[in-house]
C-alpha cells in the first residue's frame, strides 16, 4: 500500500515555521499555502537553544489539533468580498496549532518563532508517537494518511496497565469490530500465547470467526499487510453453545452444529455455589434475601462433598435438576412445624417466612430460564461449564449466550468469571494472560443499581491485572457502566457517539475539537487513547478477513451463492 507523500516531505522542505507565541507543550505553525497537513499529522519543529555555550538542536514532535485558514488585512466581512475580486490587498493564512508530544532532548523551552516544522515520516514518526519505546507494539489501526497507529501492550497485558473499554454506537463497527481487531493483532504480534474469552451477547455475528469473509477485497488485504498482520480468520477457536433442551444434541439456535455444548451438572450447582447466579434482581429487592441464598448456597455444598451425585439428606432422593430442588426446599418450608431442624439447617433459625417466601418466588422464576443448562453427571456431550471449559481452553473461546433470557446470560457469564477469576487466585499463576471480552458492560456492571456480577468485574478490573485476567469492557454509554471499572482502563477507545454522552466525565480526556469529531466518526473509525501518547489519535480499520455474520461466509458450496446475493443488492 503506497502512502502519499507530498513533494515538500520527497524534498525534506518544511512545511511551515513557528508563529506567534510558543510554549514548551503547544504551538502555532504558519503553513506555507500549497502545504497538504490535515488534523491528526504528526510534525516536528526543529529549534537551535544555546546552553552553556553550546548550540543544542531541541526537536518538538507534535500533533495537528487545530487547522484555520483566513484573510489577513480585511477587519469586517465585506472586505472579504472585495479581496475576492482583488480590490482589497490581503494575505490568506493557512495555521495549525500542534500540541507537543515529546520534546527530544527533554528541555522543557519553547521553539522560536521563525523555527521550520515538518511533517513526521519513519523515525521521526514513531518517535512522535512514541512507537520507538514500545516493547511490543500491537497495531491499532490506520491514520489518517494510511500509516501504522500501534498501542503499547504492556498498557493491556498488565505490565504498566491493563484493560480496554470501547464505547460507541451499535451498527458503526466500532465494539464488537474494533474488539475482534485488536484480539487478532494481540494474537498474532505478542509472544506470551494469551487466551481469549467472547461472550456472544445478540445474534450468531460470532460463531463464524473462523470462516473466511465474502467481503474481504484485495485493498483490505493490502491495509494489513501494512499494518504488518497476516489477512486471515481466527484458528484455534472452540464455540460453545447452550443446548436446545436438557442433554439435547442440538444447540440452541442452531446457527451452525460443529460446536461444543455447555451445561453443569446438579454437583457442580452445588459444589461451586452457583445459586446466587440465578437472582438478577436489584438490590435492594435481593439484599433481604443474601442470607437465604447463602444459607441454601452452604446446605448444598455440605451435601455435594457426601457422594458423587446430589443427594437429599432426609429422603435419600437424587436431587436431578432445579425442579427437583425447588420441590425439595418448598418440602421442607411446608413441613416447618413438624420437621424444625432440617428446616432451620436449610433455611436458619430467625429467617422470616415473608423472606422465604419470596426467595421461593425468585427461585421459581429463574430456573425456567437455565433449565436448559443441567446436564447429566455421566453425560460427555456437553462441556461442563465450570470445569472442562476452563482448564482446557484455546486460543479463542466463544460462548454465546445470545439466545438465553437475561437471567440465562447473567448466570452463564458469572459462573465463567467467578470460576475463572478464582482459580487464577487460588493458583497464583498469572499466565498465560486471559482476555475476557463483554459487550454491554453497563448491564453486568451498571453505574447504579445491582448484578450478581458487579463484584467479580469490579475484582477484574482492580486485581485481575496482577492474576492475568483482563477485561475488555465494551458498551455504547460508557457513563452507564460502574466509573471504577472505566477509570482502571488503561486503553481507552470511543467510537461515534452523540453529544449529550459526551459531556460526561468519563470522557476527559477528549479535548472539546475531538469530542466534536466523535459526534461525526464515519464506520470503522474510532478516538484511540492511551498513557503512552498525550494526544488521542483517530484511528480506522479495514473489513476483516473473517466473517462476523452467516451471509459473510465464503466456502465452496455456498460462496457462488452469496456473491450473486451481493451483486443483486450491491449492482
Amino acid at each position: 500500500m503506497e502512502v502519499d507523500k507530498n513533494f515538500d516531505n520527497l524534498f525534506n522542505k518544511p512545511v511551515g515555521i513557528v508563529v506567534k507565541t510558543a510554549s514548551p507543550l503547544s504551538f502555532d505553525v504558519l503553513l506555507a499555502e500549497n502545504s497538504f497537513v490535515q488534523l491528526d499529522d504528526v510534525l516536528v519543529c526543529k529549534s537551535v537553544v544555546k546552553r552553556n555555550n553550546e548550540n543544542i538542536e531541541v526537536k518538538f514532535y507534535g500533533v495537528v489539533v487545530e487547522l484555520t485558514k483566513y484573510l489577513e488585512g480585511v477587519d469586517i466581512l465585506y472586505q472579504e468580498v472585495k479581496a475576492k475580486e482583488g480590490v482589497l490587498p490581503v494575505n490568506p493564512v493557512y495555521l495549525a496549532k500542534i500540541n507537543v508530544n515529546r520534546i527530544e532532548p527533554q528541555y522543557y523551552i519553547p521553539p522560536k518563532p521563525g523555527d521550520e516544522v515538518f511533517k513526521a515520516f519513519d523515525e521521526d514518526r514513531d518517535k512522535g508517537l512514541f512507537f520507538d519505546a514500545m516493547e511490543t507494539k500491537i497495531p491499532a489501526g490506520l491514520s489518517q494518511d494510511g500509516l501504522p497507529i500501534y498501542i503499547n501492550y504492556n498498557f493491556i497485558n498488565g505490565k504498566d496497565g491493563a484493560h480496554i473499554s470501547i464505547s460507541g454506537m451499535s451498527g458503526v463497527a466500532t465494539k464488537t469490530s474494533y474488539s475482534l481487531f485488536l484480539i487478532n493483532s494481540i494474537i498474532q504480534k505478542s509472544q506470551d500465547m494469551p487466551k481469549f474469552v467472547i461472550f456472544n451477547v445478540k445474534g450468531k455475528d460470532l460463531l463464524f470467526l473462523d470462516k473466511e469473509n465474502v467481503r474481504f477485497k484485495e485493498e483490505d488485504r493490502e491495509k494489513f499487510e501494512m499494518m504488518g498482520l497476516e489477512p486471515k480468520p481466527f484458528k484455534d477457536v472452540a464455540f460453545y453453545c447452550p443446548p436446545e433442551k436438557p442433554d439435547s444434541q442440538n444447540p440452541m439456535g442452531a446457527a451452525r452444529y460443529d460446536v461444543d455444548k455447555y451445561g453443569f451438572s446438579m454437583k457442580d450447582f452445588a459444589s461451586e455455589r452457583l445459586l446466587k447466579y440465578m437472582f438478577v434482581e436489584n438490590e435492594q429487592e435481593i439484599s433481604n434475601l443474601n442470607f437465604i441464598i447463602d444459607r441454601i448456597a452452604s446446605k448444598l455444598y455440605e451435601l455435594s462433598k457426601t457422594s458423587d451425585t446430589l443427594i437429599d439428606d432426609k429422603a435419600g432422593r437424587e436431587i436431578k435438576d432445579l425442579d427437583d430442588l425447588y420441590e425439595l426446599l418448598q418440602e421442607v418450608y411446608d413441613e416447618k412445624d413438624n420437621d424444625k431442624e432440617r428446616y432451620y439447617s436449610w433455611f436458619g433459625r430467625n429467617t422470616s417466612s415473608q423472606s422465604i417466601e419470596a426467595f421461593l418466588r425468585r427461585f421459581a422464576f429463574g430456573k425456567k430460564y437455565i433449565r436448559n443448562l443441567i446436564k447429566n453427571e455421566k453425560s460427555t456431550h456437553i462441556k461442563n461449564i465450570t470445569k472442562e471449559f476452563v482448564e482446557n481452553m484455546h486460543t479463542l473461546n466463544v460462548v454465546d449466550i445470545s439466545d438465553l433470557h437475561s437471567v440465562g446470560k447473567m448466570f452463564v457469564v458469572g459462573v465463567i468469571l467467578d470460576k475463572i477469576f478464582k482459580q487464577r487466585e487460588e493458583s497464583g499463576v498469572s499466565d498465560p494472560k486471559i482476555f475476557v471480552l463483554l459487550d454491554e458492560l453497563n448491564k453486568y456492571a451498571p453505574k447504579e443499581g445491582w448484578s450478581p456480577i458487579k463484584d467479580t468485574l469490579l475484582d477484574i478490573a482492580e486485581r485481575g491485572r496482577s492474576l492475568g485476567v483482563i477485561l475488555i469492557g465494551a458498551q455504547q454509554t460508557a457513563s452507564e457502566v460502574e466509573k471504577r471499572i472505566v477509570a482502571n482502563s488503561a486503553i481507552k477507545v470511543v467510537g461515534r457517539l452523540d453529544t449529550a454522552e459526551l459531556s460526561g466525565e468519563q470522557y476527559g480526556f477528549l479535548s472539546k475539537s475531538l469530542k466534536q469529531r466523535v459526534s461525526m466518526l464515519k464506520k470503522g473509525s474510532m478516538v484511540l487513547y492511551q498513557p503512552d501518547i498525550p494526544t488521542p489519535t483517530v484511528v480506522s480499520v479495514p473489513m476483516p478477513p473473517w466473517a462476523t455474520r452467516k451471509e459473510e461466509v465464503k466456502d465452496d458450496e455456498e460462496s457462488e451463492k452469496i456473491l450473486d446475493d451481493f451483486r443483486n443488492i450491491f449492482g
